[in-house]
């Protein structure tokens, strides 16, 4: 996708919230994060373009829809879907990069001092490799997820190495497993200066752009050996249907007490209260683990794709 091809969806999206949403203009450049004047030339583009007839000529209209019924539902700061096709589920991999990317841009390519949180996964490590390469070394980029597995194995998915290179950044990575390998071991690496250290400058950041895991046989957790086969069936055995940062949900999205949550070494999700968790992750199978993590009131901004709010939004129809 071109420069002038993501413009177009922007030019799309704005079309659709003011032609259809019926959104001010103050409202409009709030939810894509762009100035007054930047929705007065979108909306100018998207009539040129021939965006604008009885509807909007657009594969986005149907993605605009559904990204509106889920903001509103969830109480969101954002919601953006992208497509996706139900018959490739990878499909959708490379768009939702973008605008997971265009999202992080916003706030990477300002001037001002910045400090960004980051989890682990797919989509995490895929959007800041779709981010171009800015000066900003004033910048701070801290990991929320433990960035190694049991066996000393490096973290894959990890995307504070490569943020930090492209922007030349500073980088801060917590230096424990997901999971520690009993209670004393994670107490004994939460009480590291070096681990304090990472906490504070995480208490910092203006916002956190973090990967959805499900729980099952293909689960990230699983696959890349952070939890054990018996820990894996203790979850499926809890009714877990999703993690985020390593810690265990509920279809509700409460967090699961079990032996696995006594051991994550991830920051705990209340402390992201207060600041804005945008969550990135798409595919009908990351359906139960995203909707999770709505119910429990977890996120401020999401970006996904239509199969996956397909699913959110067919699921609390019929809940």
């Amino acid at each position: 996708m071109d420069k002038f091809e993501r413009k177009l969806d922007q030019a799309a999206r704005a079309a659709w919230l003011s032609y259809v949403g019926g959104r001010t203009q103050d409202e409009i450049a709030s939810q894509l994060g762009v100035s007054r004047p930047g929705v007065q030339r979108l909306l100018a583009l998207a009539r040129q373009e021939g965006l604008v007839k009885v509807h909007i000529d657009h594969p986005l209209a149907n993605c605009m829809v559904m990204s509106d019924a889920i903001l509103q539902r969830f109480g969101l700061e954002f919601c953006d879907v992208v497509p996706g096709d139900p018959e490739t589920p990878d499909s959708s991999a490379h768009y939702l990069a973008v605008a997971g990317a265009e999202r992080v841009a916003r706030l990477v390519e300002r001037s001002e001092p910045l400090t960004l949180s980051l989890g682990t996964g797919r989509s995490v490590r895929a959007t800041v490799e779709s981010l171009s390469r800015i000066e900003r070394p004033q910048h701070r980029f801290v990991s929320l997820v433990g960035n190694v597995a049991r066996d000393g194995s490096a973290n894959r998915y990890d995307g504070v190495m490569v943020l930090a290179d492209k922007t030349g950044g500073e980088r801060f990575l917590l230096p424990a497993p997901v999971v520690a390998g009993s209670v004393e071991e994670k107490e004994a690496m939460l009480g590291q200066r070096l681990f304090q250290a990472i906490v504070e400058v995480a208490k910092e950041a203006e916002a956190a752009f973090i990967g959805v895991g499900r729980i099952d046989r293909r689960a990230t957790l699983f696959q890349d050996h952070f939890i054990s086969e018996a820990e894996l069936e203790e979850l499926l055995t809890r009714e877990a249907v999703g993690e985020l940062l390593g810690w265990p949900l509920d279809q509700a999205g409460e967090v699961i007490d079990c032996s696995i949550t006594q051991r994550v070494t991830s920051l705990p999700l209340e402390m992201f209260r207060h600041q804005t968790l945008v969550a990135l992750a798409g595919g009908r199978d990351k359906g139960p683990a995203i909707l999770a993590a709505l119910r429990g009131g977890w996120l401020k901004g999401l970006v996904t794709d239509e199969n996956a709010a397909r699913f959110i939004l067919d699921s609390e129809r019929l809940g």
